[in-house]
C-alpha cells in the first residue's frame, strides 16, 4: 500500500476517534480531528505529486485516485454541515425542517465518502502493485469495483433508515403492574382524614385497565377511587391543576385547605410500562405527603461523618439515603456546633442520626445528644471500625464498638473491589423479630444487608430495659486486626451487627414515654455505593423499618411492591471491549479477510 492510501486511512481513524470519543468542547477532539484532517490532506498532496511526476500514460490512473480521494476527503465537508454549531447557524424557525436537514446531510455525507474511499484504496492498491506498468484497463475495473462495493454498502442506509421509520415491534419482555404492598395497604387502612384518588384516564385504554388493577386491592374508609376523563370534567381537572388524561391526582381538604398530589403517568401503554412498574412506590410517596405531618432527621455534622454533600466519596456519600428519608416524608437537617448541638437537641427533632464520625465531639455534644435520649428521643448510630469513641452516647444504652476490629470473611462476601479488603463486603440475612427489622426477618432468604468494613457492636453489662440483637452476621466471621487474614487469637463466630434499645425515659415530662437507640456496626451500607432499590433492596428496606421503629410510626414498616428490571451493569472495561470491537476490530477484521482471500486468488491466477 502506497505511503498516501496509509496517511489517508491513517487520517480518517484519527477524526473518527475524536468525533466519536470525545466531547464537543474537549480539547483532545480538535486535536485529533484536526490532525486526520491534515493527514487526509497530506494524502491527496502525494497523489497529486504522483501525478504531476508520472507520463502520459499513466497519469489517468493517477487522476482517477486524485479523484476519488478528493471526493472522500470532500464528504467531509458535508459531514461538517451536520454539525450542531452549523445547525444552530443556519437559524431554523421551525423543528420539521432542521430535522428534515439533519437527516438528508447525515444520510448523504457516509454515502459519499463511501463512494469516494472504497474506489480510492482499490485504485491505490492497483498502482502500488503495478507502479510502472500501469494497465488502464485494471485501474478502470478496479475503481469500477470499489465503487460497485460501495453503492452496494451504501444501500444499507437507506434500508436502516426506512426501517426504522415503519418498523413493527413485538415485545415478549416480561411486564408486571406493581400490586400494592403491606406498607402502602397499612397506610391506607390508618388515613385518620377522608382522601380521594382521582384517576384521570380516558375509557377503554390499557393503561386504565393496569391502574384499575392496582387500586381495586386498596381498601380503606377513607380512601375515595374516582376514574374520570380530563375531557368530561374540565372544572374538576382545573381545580386539581391537570392538564390532560394519564395522571393520578390524591386530594384532601376542600378550598383553601385544599392539598393535592400527583402522578404522572401516560396513556400510551409503551410509554407508561416505567411508571406502572413502580406504582406502587408512587403511591406510596404521595399518601405519605397527605397523610402525615413531616417529622425531622437530624444528622450531626462537622466531625468527619458520613454526609451527602457532591464532593463526598461514594462510599462516605449519604444523598441517596437523604432521598429515602425524604420520600417517606422527612425533613433532612443538619446539626452540629452552629445548630446549637453543644447546648441542646433542637425541639423539632425526631430522630438524631450520627454516622461514623472520625473528629472528636465536644463533651457538650456528647452530653446533649445523651441528654436527648433520656428524654425520650431517638438516636441512629451507625458506627465504623475507625470512629471515635462514643462511649459517653453508647454506654448509657449498654453497648460498645471496639475501635480497629473489622468483621471479615472469606466466604459470604461480594467482591466490589477486586482486592483483599473485598473480605470486609459481609452479606448477612440473620435477622431477629424486632420490629427495626420485621420485613427483612419475614423475607430473610430474599433481603440480604450488604456491609462493607463493618464493625461488632457489643453488648455491655445488664440493663433495665430492653435491648435485643436485631442482626446478626453469619458463622464464617471473624473479627479482623486489619491484614485480612485469619490469624492466631481470631476466630470465626457469629458477631452481633445492630442491636436496638428501647426503655423508659427517665428525664422525660411525659411518664409514658421512652427512648429508642438503634446502633449499627456499619455506616457505608447506607452510602451511594451500596445503597440501590434495586440490587440492594435490603439495605433500603432497612432504612424504611428502623425509621419506622425510631418514628414509632408502624405505617412507614413493610414491604413497598416494584416489577423494575434489575438494571444489567458492564464494567468500564466491558464497555471499551464492545465499543472498540463494533467500531475497529470487526469491520478491519473483515475487511482483511477480504483482502487475504484477494491475494491468495491473484496468486493461484499468476501461478
Amino acid at each position: 500500500m502506497r505511503p498516501s492510501a496509509i496517511s489517508y486511512l491513517l487520517g480518517m481513524f484519527l477524526l473518527l476517534l475524536g468525533e466519536r470519543m470525545f466531547g464537543a468542547a474537549d480539547p483532545f477532539r480538535y486535536a485529533l480531528s484536526g490532525l486526520g484532517i491534515l493527514l487526509t490532506l497530506v494524502a491527496l498532496g502525494m497523489v497529486a505529486s504522483k501525478r504531476n511526476a508520472a507520463t502520459e500514460a499513466q497519469r489517468p490512473a493517477h487522476a482517477q485516485a486524485l479523484l476519488y480521494g478528493g471526493i472522500g476527503v470532500g464528504s467531509l465537508v458535508l459531514y461538517g454541515l451536520s454539525l450542531d454549531s452549523v445547525v444552530d447557524a443556519i437559524g431554523f424557525t421551525d423543528d420539521l425542517p432542521q430535522a428534515r436537514y439533519i437527516t438528508v446531510v447525515s444520510a448523504i455525507w457516509p454515502i459519499v465518502w463511501l463512494c469516494g474511499t472504497v474506489p480510492f484504496l482499490a485504485v491505490e492498491r492497483s498502482l502500488s502493485v503495478s507502479p510502472l506498468l500501469v494497465m488502464p484497463s485494471r485501474i478502470r475495473e478496479a475503481a469500477g469495483g470499489g465503487l460497485s462495493m460501495a453503492l452496494a454498502i451504501a444501500m444499507l442506509f437507506p434500508l436502516n433508515y426506512l426501517a426504522s421509520q415503519h418498523n413493527q415491534r413485538w415485545d415478549f419482555g416480561y411486564f408486571k403492574t406493581a400490586r400494592p404492598g403491606n406498607s402502602t395497604q397499612a397506610l391506607v387502612s390508618g388515613l385518620d382524614a377522608p382522601v380521594r384518588a382521582y384517576l384521570f384516564f380516558p375509557a377503554n385504554t390499557d393503561v386504565r385497565e393496569e391502574v384499575r388493577t392496582y387500586f381495586d386491592q386498596l381498601d380503606g374508609v377513607n380512601l375515595d377511587i374516582q376514574f374520570v376523563d380530563h375531557a368530561l370534567e374540565p372544572e374538576l381537572a382545573k381545580e386539581l391543576k391537570v392538564r390532560d388524561n394519564g395522571s393520578v391526582v390524591f386530594a384532601r381538604g376542600e378550598g383553601d385547605d385544599l392539598q393535592t398530589e400527583s402522578i404522572k403517568i401516560g396513556t400510551e401503554f409503551d410509554k407508561a410500562r416505567r411508571r406502572l412498574k413502580k406504582l406502587d412506590a408512587d403511591v406510596r410517596e404521595a399518601l405519605l405527603q397527605l397523610a402525615r405531618d413531616k417529622r425531622t432527621v437530624y444528622v450531626t455534622v462537622g466531625h468527619g461523618e458520613f454526609y451527602w454533600d457532591s464532593d463526598t466519596d461514594p462510599l462516605r456519600k449519604l444523598s441517596t439515603f437523604k432521598r429515602v428519608l425524604t420520600a417517606m416524608n422527612f425533613r433532612v437537617k443538619e446539626l452540629g456546633l452552629t445548630e446549637g448541638l453543644a447546648t441542646e437537641v433542637p425541639e423539632d427533632a425526631d430522630v438524631v442520626l450520627v454516622a461514623g464520625p472520625t473528629l472528636p465531639m465536644l463533651e457538650e455534644e456528647l452530653a446533649a445528644l445523651d441528654t436527648f435520649r433520656a428524654k425520650g428521643g431517638a438516636l441512629w448510630i451507625l458506627g465504623e471500625p475507625d470512629m471515635i469513641d462514643l462511649s459517653a452516647v453508647l454506654g448509657p444504652v449498654g453497648v460498645s464498638i471496639p475501635s480497629g476490629q473489622t468483621l471479615t470473611s472469606d466466604q459470604n462476601i461480594i467482591p466490589i473491589f477486586r482486592a483483599p479488603r473485598d473480605k470486609t463486603n459481609i452479606v448477612t440475612n440473620k435477622y431477629s423479630t424486632h420490629p427495626s427489622v420485621t420485613t427483612l426477618s419475614r423475607n430473610s432468604d430474599e433481603l440480604i444487608i450488604l456491609a462493607l468494613g463493618a464493625a461488632p457492636v457489643q453488648e455491655e453489662g445488664k440493663v433495665s430495659f430492653k435491648r435485643t440483637v436485631a442482626m446478626r452476621t453469619m458463622a464464617d466471621v471473624w473479627s479482623d486486626d486489619g491484614n485480612y487474614s485469619l490469624d492466631a487469637g481470631e476466630r470465626r463466630q457469629t458477631y452481633n451487627l445492630l442491636v436496638a434499645a428501647s426503655g423508659p425515659a427517665p428525664d422525660a415530662e411525659a411518664e409514658e414515654a421512652e427512648f429508642r437507640v438503634i446502633v449499627m456496626g456499619d455506616a457505608t451500607w447506607a452510602t451511594d455505593a451500596v445503597l440501590d432499590p434495586r440490587r440492594t433492596p435490603a439495605n433500603v428496606q432497612l432504612i424504611a423499618d428502623s425509621i419506622a421503629w425510631l418514628a414509632e410510626d408502624e405505617a412507614l414498616a413493610g414491604i413497598v411492591e416494584s416489577e423494575e428490571d434489575v438494571k444489567i451493569e458492564h464494567s468500564k472495561e466491558g464497555q471499551g471491549l464492545w465499543f472498540y470491537g463494533a467500531a475497529f476490530i470487526v469491520p478491519f477484521g473483515l475487511l482483511g479477510l477480504g483482502l487475504g482471500r484477494i491475494r491468495r486468488r491473484n496468486k493461484g491466477g499468476a501461478a
